[in-house]
């Protein structure tokens, strides 16, 4: 029997106005966002992390083990962590792979030094964006970047993915970029994108939020790539720059390298939407669901052409945040692969790709 929140993430592709409000397009030069418009009846109540760490209200903190960082939820909200964000520190940079609501009060009980002081940890699972680091910087905390994972590497993160994948694809992108070797000499992603920053902020300047936006979905050189959002308006004015961005980098990847698509979009409003629910309803995907670190249903989907992949974290019949992209060239589509490297993960383990 198929579960109900592998239905509710079906039910977007087959309907997809049934979640989608769709605004009116923002355009600067070779990309396009159409704002999406939150519906009242798919709202939750939670914050972001961005805002939880504004206030102190949370803590990530190193562990022994790459694919693992430990949060402390000292919050009497529910935090969203979504999937994509970068988290900065530690002894190497990560990104969390997958969405994480975390409850009220959180699940576990961990007591600090004070007695009768006690503390909500959770373990939460992360993939690494720097491969040639482990050591400490400045202790062993964390704290989220203003840069998320770009598409392709965001495909390639989420968890069907190997750890191999996500570094090929910043490597593909350390190269088609062109970045010199001096730069980000731990093969730091963050470090990387900080070369483009200028060129990505003077992008995403151009794009307004508009009142209840909750997420966008977004064209390069006219090709529909991808969709982000959430079921929480404030939430998403908190994240959005960071978005904004990681989007940004994909219009500098094909800013000079044109696609040539079937039948150009014309600026207005009616062939974009359009576009967008056609191309929703005609995917087929796969998908698989697990129990959340926190509360909710984690739902992973792949489209049976593998050209998209997707994720979402389903909490009280609705979508606590949505995200799916399509891959576009990367490390996949190179003839000649890097010579054989290995990658520093953890005190007593390395891994050969």
């Amino acid at each position: 029997m198929k579960s109900e929140s592998i239905e509710i993430v079906e039910s977007i592709f087959k309907n997809p106005l049934s979640f989608l409000k769709l605004g009116t397009p923002q355009a600067y030069e070779n990309m396009t966002v159409i704002p999406i418009i939150i519906q009242d009846d798919k709202f939750i109540d939670f914050i972001s992390i961005k805002e939880a760490e504004e206030s102190g209200l949370i803590e990530i903190i190193e562990t022994e083990a790459v694919s693992q960082l430990e949060v402390i939820n000292k919050s009497d909200k529910q935090i969203l962590i979504p999937f994509g964000m970068t988290v900065h520190g530690g002894k190497q940079d990560r990104t969390i792979w997958e969405p994480i609501l975390l409850p009220v009060g959180g699940k576990k009980s961990v007591f600090s030094e004070n007695p009768g002081k006690g503390k909500q940890k959770y373990t939460i699972p992360a993939k690494c964006v720097e491969q040639s680091r482990w050591t400490y910087n400045k202790g062993r905390g964390f704290k989220s970047s203003k840069m998320r994972i770009h598409p392709n590497v965001a495909y390639e993160a989420i968890s069907a993915s190997g750890q191999s994948a996500v570094w090929e694809e910043i490597q593909s992108h350390r190269a088609e970029m062109k970045y010199a070797m001096n730069v980000a000499p731990t093969q730091s992603y963050l470090e990387m994108t900080k070369v483009s920053e200028k060129q990505t902020e003077k992008i995403i300047k151009n794009f307004k939020n508009v009142e209840n936006q909750c997420g966008i979905a977004v064209f390069i050189n006219g090709e529909f790539i991808g969709i982000e959002f959430y079921a929480n308006s404030y939430a998403w004015n908190y994240m959005s720059n960071d978005i904004f961005k990681a989007f940004a980098i994909e219009a500098l990847r094909f800013k000079d390298k044109p696609i040539i698509i079937d039948k150009p979009i014309k600026e207005n409003s009616k062939e974009y939407h359009d576009e967008i629910i056609s191309i929703l309803r005609k995917l087929t995907f796969n998908f698989s669901t697990r129990e959340g670190i926190g509360l909710g249903n984690v739902v992973e989907f792949n489209s049976n052409d593998k050209k998209w992949r997707g994720i979402t974290l389903v909490h009280n019949s609705t979508m606590a945040q949505f995200y799916l992209v399509s891959k576009r060239g990367g490390y996949q589509a190179q003839a000649h692969r890097r010579p054989h490297i290995q990658f520093q993960t953890n005190i007593n383990q390395r891994f050969s790709v």
